[in-house]
């Protein structure tokens, strides 16, 4: 996690998440699909919590009405860009500004400037996010098939 955190990239950190499932008990099939699967289509802090956040935060400051549509299309804009979004630092920045476009928010972004800034920042606890999102579910799909090794995660 620490490198995830330093870093901010989820593809980069992937041979030491893979380790890191490895000396959990996690198989090594699993660990190689799941991991590798979560570093593309996993990026739920990046493109999923962060937009969505930034989307209601930009919708109330601006007076902006959120009725039903409104949360309909930001969990299908969320949802769908959590699983084309590429796990390299920054991309958050970009999946926000699909969202707020989306939601016609675009001609807001001006006035959320300041949250672009300190990015770097708070894009470190989000990589952290997508790593253990992508751990986890290797250890659950692991279960499932029945060849996690309990001994060792127990070590």
């Amino acid at each position: 996690m620490l490198f995830a955190f330093s870093s901010r990239s989820s593809v980069g950190t992937l041979p030491y998440t893979l380790n890191t499932l490895e000396d959990l008990g996690v198989s090594q099939q699993s660990g190689n699909f799941v991991a590798t699967l979560g570093t593309s289509i996993g990026m739920n802090g990046c493109a999923g919590i962060f937009p969505a956040m930034l989307g209601i935060l930009l919708a109330q400051a601006t007076g902006v009405e959120m009725n039903i549509a409104f949360y309909v299309l930001l969990i299908i804009v969320v949802t769908v860009g959590s699983i084309g979004i590429a796990g390299v630092p920054g991309t958050a920045t970009v999946a926000a500004t699909v969202t707020l476009n989306s939601l016609g928010l675009g001609a807001y972004m001006s006035r959320i400037g300041a949250i672009f800034g300190i990015d770097p920042i708070i894009d470190m606890g989000r990589t952290m996010i997508n790593v253990t999102g992508s751990m986890v579910s290797a250890i659950i799909v692991d279960r499932w098939e029945g060849t996690f090794d309990q001994e060792q995660f127990k070590r």
